[in-house]
């Protein structure tokens, strides 16, 4: 543990260095090594008058927090960093703690602010000249229209944000971008494609050691097999997400996994094991703030109470996956939920 040692350029030569450290740890597999080097960063800065790289030590601890699942606690230490920055008039500070805001109204399903906040941060990137920011934002906006049930406008963004990132060698973001470029294609059906995006994310996220986008890829691909029902194939891929998301300490991901395991059980016939499962995944997405996967954890739970026998629980819990998704603005969500609420399919992911 570090005590604070005033206004030095030692001190903040050291808090740099430590918060750098941090940020990659929380992608890798110390993520908790990582909390503690951010809040020594911060303590080293706790005399200072607030500047700008206090304003990005806050963000960072922040979005190790946030990359954990632990949403409550990530948003005061944005708020805190856009604070900062915007008294600082330091524009890149503030398109960052914006753009990290909106990624918290995303994950709780406020879509429109959500794109409200990104477009405000797209406007102060352009301004401050930070060019990963702008590919970063450009992703975004392309998951939020992709929520919105809006593939075109999606795939432009997403490949606006590709060119970005393959022109700078910025294989962190194109490694995102491909992942989410793989998830539209699956979604559709264009399955040799998604593969290969997510191929070639796994390929770029493993180079780098970045275990918290190989997990997520993990879970895309296991997805993908059960969509097309190689539900055998998509095994592997599950028990590695799950085991990176247990390996992080990462609740959020591993309800992710949870869902995707419940799934599997279902499908090879086994609705009490599947039940039990997204029990669990249905309370960690909730602790979260998850509503997305939240709500997609709720439609695979009806199908496993379905496949159960409990007719009541199925029909209630799938009447509270179509009220979540229609909160949020998922249309195609909501357009496969109304379908089973009308014609019942048994044994099939979706």
């Amino acid at each position: 543990m570090i005590t604070s040692t005033g206004s030095t350029d030692q001190g903040r030569t050291e808090a740099r260095r430590l918060a750098e450290l941090a940020r990659a740890a929380g992608f890798g597999d110390a993520p908790d090594d990582a909390l503690e080097w951010s809040r020594d960063a911060e303590t080293l800065l706790g005399n200072e008058v607030p500047s700008p790289l206090l304003a990005d030590v806050l963000r960072w601890r922040a979005t190790v927090l946030r990359d954990r699942g632990r949403t409550s606690e990530a948003e005061p230490l944005y708020r805190r960093s856009l604070e900062i920055a915007t008294k600082l008039d330091y524009d890149a500070g503030r398109a960052h703690a914006t753009n990290d805001l909106a990624s918290l109204a995303l994950r709780r399903g406020d879509v429109d602010n959500a794109t409200r906040l990104m477009t405000d941060a797209l406007v102060l990137a352009e301004r401050a000249g930070e060019t990963r920011l702008i590919g970063m934002l450009q992703q975004n906006l392309g998951i939020a229209a992709d929520i919105r049930g809006k593939p075109a406008e999606a795939r432009t963004h997403y490949n606006l944000s590709l060119q970005a990132s393959e022109a700078s060698h910025d294989t962190q973001l194109m490694a995102w971008v491909l992942n989410n470029l793989g998830l539209l294609d699956a979604r559709e059906g264009r399955h040799a494609d998604a593969s290969r995006h997510y191929l070639r994310a796994l390929g770029l996220a493993r180079a780098r050691g970045d275990l918290f986008a190989e997990g997520i890829v993990e879970e895309n691909r296991a997805e993908l097999a059960l969509t097309i029902g190689a539900v055998e194939d998509a095994y592997p891929s599950l028990s590695r997400a799950q085991a990176i998301a247990e390996m992080r300490g990462d609740n959020l991901r591993l309800a992710a996994a949870l869902r995707l395991r419940g799934a599997y059980e279902r499908m090879c016939g086994r609705p009490a094991d599947a039940t039990d499962t997204l029990r669990h995944a249905l309370t960690l997405s909730a602790v979260a703030e998850d509503a997305l996967l939240g709500a997609e954890t709720l439609y695979q739970f009806a199908l496993a109470l379905r496949e159960f026998g409990d007719n009541r629980g199925a029909a209630t819990a799938m009447q509270s996956a179509l009220d979540a998704f229609e909160r949020i603005g998922a249309r195609d969500w909501v357009a496969r939920v109304r379908s089973q609420l009308s014609h019942a399919t048994f044994g099939r992911y979706f």
